[in-house]
């Protein structure tokens, strides 16, 4: 995205009901922001600070999020299509009911990363460092994640057409019954065989 072409944005436009459309905030000093309804379109956020930041029903797209850190983003029943995050370092990132759809989040550190019962489509998440991922109740089609790890998994009760984790560094997963329909890889297959075999009630010997 060329930030020439944008206009700039200063933190203080964020408030409830606003749309921002083609708008850059740079350096950006959020501290703790509640707004509902905001939409965006095409804008980028680079270098930006946030506290606990809570954006209800938030609609985006096409924007950017560049190297800002934030200690909650917090976005429920999000509308966001055809964006990235990129060089983030967030505390705890909820999207919970969230529809997202051609989305790609990218070397990026989220302690806690909440889909639970959201409608997510292509969605690509590559060489980024994920605490717990959450996605119970979710639907998934065509999510990929490359590269980087995710301590811990939670896929209770999701609906899955295309789920990819076989190329990242899986670590514990709640719940090995929720993996109906992912793609492994036969290492991660071999680490989970405990739990899957827990699952079905198995008995393990020596």
């Amino acid at each position: 995205m060329d930030t020439q072409a944008l206009e700039p944005m200063q933190a203080e436009e964020i408030v409830s009901g606003a749309v921002l459309e083609q708008r850059h905030l740079d350096g950006g000093l959020l501290g703790d922001l509640e707004a509902h309804s905001v939409e965006l379109l095409e804008c980028m956020f680079s270098d930006c600070q946030g506290g606990e930041c809570r954006l209800p029903n938030l609609r985006v797209t096409g924007t950017t999020l560049l190297g800002s850190s934030f200690a909650t983003l917090a976005l429920p029943g999000a509308r966001v299509f055809s964006g990235r995050v990129e060089g983030v370092r967030i505390g705890a990132l909820l999207m919970d009911g969230a529809d997202v759809s051609v989305h790609r989040i990218a070397a990026s550190r989220i302690d806690v990363l909440s889909l639970r019962d959201a409608k997510v489509r292509r969605l690509e998440i590559v060489d980024s460092q994920i605490g717990l991922l959450d996605l119970a109740g979710s639907r998934l089609k065509d999510v990929t994640i490359v590269g980087g790890s995710i301590e811990e998994l939670v896929p209770s009760r999701a609906e899955v057409d295309g789920f990819d984790v076989s190329r990242t560094s899986l670590g514990r997963v709640v719940e090995a019954a929720g993996l109906r329909g992912v793609t492994l890889s036969m290492q991660q297959a071999m680490e989970l065989g405990p739990d899957l075999a827990h699952h079905l009630g198995a008995h393990l010997v020596d």
